[in-house]
């Protein structure tokens, strides 16, 4: 089982996730293999006519949330994959945009309803979304007593990892679908080897999520030696930096944990990456607004010494006064 922690949650980052899905055959038939064991769908059936959908997948410019982590279609139905790294609120009404943007992409002519395909909404949580602990939830439109479907074609599937967290992994307890997704909750890559060895999908799988990983690592997040070089004014020094480029380099490590922030990666993997302590990336997610409210009061009080500038029933000396009073 893995320690709470010890918790790498890099394979949960939806850009992690949208590389290993959509950049090579092996991504496509891994995300594949995972729908038809989710659904039931045979894998000879959702590789007919398979296609991937552009992430935009708005149907009119002014609606928000739309654009989809991964996304596919085929003669079976359209297939929606959201990453949840941690519940929020909104999360149930932008699954809900996404699967009516996606009904409604297919209706151009009346003639379209009598036609219209599946979607079905594929959740991977980080969590337990009913807190039933159950692996996988099923969701369809039902009248509520006698449990009747409306038979819409339309499905929300959760998945909840963390329950494979918690069980942690047993060869012998282990259903297909539990497995494949446990590389989702493991931190260790040898550990994920050893578990998919004599596997040919799932060890190339592994392959390619060991080198997103490393990319996303210290390529995307943090270069040390990229740092240097951009920071790097030595001002005749040889053998060290000096204090300018150490306090370059820190901004530039600061710059970077504001960007995972908004990417809304945990605050132990920004640790991690960056060096910097829980209190000072904190402080960072406070500075931003601390910024925002001290550059909005240096525009209102330029636009009032503005005013005060201008009027024409203030006298030389009242202005004068307004101007010190309010320190414009």
């Amino acid at each position: 089982m893995i320690n709470e922690n010890e918790k790498n949650e890099y394979l949960l980052n939806d850009k992690v996730v949208k590389k290993l899905f959509t950049s090579s055959k092996v991504g496509n038939e891994l995300m594949l293999t995972i729908t038809s064991l989710i659904t039931g769908i045979s894998l000879e059936n959702l590789k007919r006519d398979f296609e991937l959908i552009h992430p935009d997948i708005g149907v009119n410019k002014n609606i928000i949330n739309s654009e989809a982590d991964v996304a596919f279609e085929n003669q079976e139905g359209i297939f929606s994959f959201e990453f949840n790294y941690t519940p929020y609120r909104g999360l149930t009404e932008k699954s809900m945009s996404y699967v009516c943007q996606f009904y409604l992409r297919q209706i151009n002519h009346k003639e379209d309803y009598k036609k219209l395909k599946k979607v079905y909404s594929i959740n991977v949580n980080n969590f337990d979304y009913f807190k039933l602990n159950r692996f996988v939830y099923i969701s369809e439109m039902r009248e509520r007593k006698s449990g009747l479907s409306r038979n819409v074609g339309i499905y929300y599937i959760d998945i909840n990892l963390d329950y494979l967290r918690k069980i942690g992994y047993d060869k012998d307890n282990k259903s297909c679908l539990e497995k494949i997704l446990y590389m989702f909750v493991c931190n260790d890559l040898d550990e994920l080897k050893e578990i998919y060895k004599g596997d040919e999908l799932m060890s190339k799988v592994i392959k390619e999520a060991e080198e997103i990983v490393k990319d996303f690592d210290l390529l995307m997040y943090y270069d040390k030696k990229k740092l240097d070089e951009e920071c790097s004014y030595y001002n005749g020094q040889v053998d060290g930096i000096d204090k300018g480029v150490e306090i370059g380099e820190q901004q530039k490590t600061k710059e970077l944990a504001k960007k995972m922030l908004e990417e809304k990666i945990d605050i132990k993997t920004i640790q991690k990456v960056t060096g910097l302590s829980e209190e000072e990336i904190k402080e960072l997610d406070k500075s931003d607004i601390t910024t925002f409210v001290e550059e909005r009061k240096k525009e209102l009080k330029k636009q009032i010494g503005e005013e005060i500038t201008k009027s024409t029933t203030l006298s030389s000396e009242e202005k004068d006064w307004l101007k010190e009073k309010h320190d414009l």
